[in-house]
């Protein structure tokens, strides 16, 4: 074997490894006990590498290409590298920038190999997300997500003989989930209608005025806990901080853990209870 050959073989190891030291370190910090009681458990036996984000990356990319009539085959080009919140803070900087190298270049290659285009170039962003375990690859059109969105409704208005005249701008957006949110204080009761998108933005739920989730009462914090839809349609809950807790059927959530909301939960912000209901 070459010792050119020899170089790439180590660093395809030293790659291989990235997302298992970083996972590893989840479990580390979380704890075996918790991480049982989660149903989280590290497959010891393939572990979680580099190569299989890559590989449900380039599945991703390959579910979400667009067939344009006039720009072709259009891939996404903005990579979301979801970190799990308190991963981020533990991992030493050049370990994440190694990892964004690795998964731009394969996206780069997977997109160039199936003859894909692109609305800008191939970029990577890492965030840390309180909504996802371990680490994950979401990509995106980015800016223009939502002039793709407003094509795509255009286009189903075209297909149904419909105009814009008839479809009032409220109705347009066809993939919104409308939640009901009974909510009750230790004052009153009153409902509140949300409207979230799977996988889309998450809503935020606090005493502060520009919530989307606005609770005025003395129990809840300004910023309090956080809202979204996966998507997989999934109504999931997590506390952002709040000195009163947030809750699921009395029983209180870790600060950054994301809970599913089940029918029939009672969500608790402080001392107001909120149940859930689609609509």
């Amino acid at each position: 074997m070459s010792d050119k050959a020899e170089q790439k073989t180590g660093g395809t190891g030293r790659d291989e490894a990235l997302v298992e030291r970083l996972f590893r370190r989840v479990l580390d910090r979380v704890g075996a006990v918790v991480d049982r009681k989660l149903g989280r458990q590290l497959e010891t036996q393939t572990g979680f590498t580099t190569t299989r984000l890559i590989e449900r990356m380039n599945r991703l990319l390959d579910e979400r290409v667009r067939d344009d009539p006039k720009r072709g085959r259009i891939a996404p080009h903005h990579l979301k590298l979801k970190v799990e919140w308190g991963t981020h803070s533990e991992a030493p900087p050049d370990t994440i920038k190694e990892l964004e190298h690795e998964v731009l270049a394969a996206a780069i290659d997977h997109i160039n190999d199936h003859r894909l285009r692109t609305l800008a170039p191939v970029e990577i962003e890492t965030v840390v997300d309180i909504f996802t375990t371990g680490i994950a690859v979401d990509p995106t059109y980015g800016d223009f997500e939502d002039d793709l969105k407003l094509e795509d409704e255009a286009r189903q208005r075209e297909a149904e003989g419909l105009t814009a005249v008839d479809v009032p701008k409220a109705d347009i957006k066809s993939h919104d989930v409308l939640l009901s949110a009974r909510v009750t204080t230790p004052d009153d009761t009153h409902e509140a209608q949300l409207r979230l998108q799977p996988g889309g933005r998450r809503l935020t739920v606090g005493r502060a005025t520009d919530s989307d989730l606005h609770l005025d009462h003395a129990s809840v914090s300004k910023i309090h806990a956080a809202l979204m839809l996966n998507r997989e349609g999934t109504l999931l809950v997590s506390d952002t901080g709040s000195t009163n807790g947030t809750y699921i059927n009395g029983r209180r959530i870790a600060y950054g853990e994301a809970r599913q909301i089940e029918e029939g939960d009672v969500v608790g912000f402080g001392d107001v209870e909120i149940r859930f209901t689609k609509e």
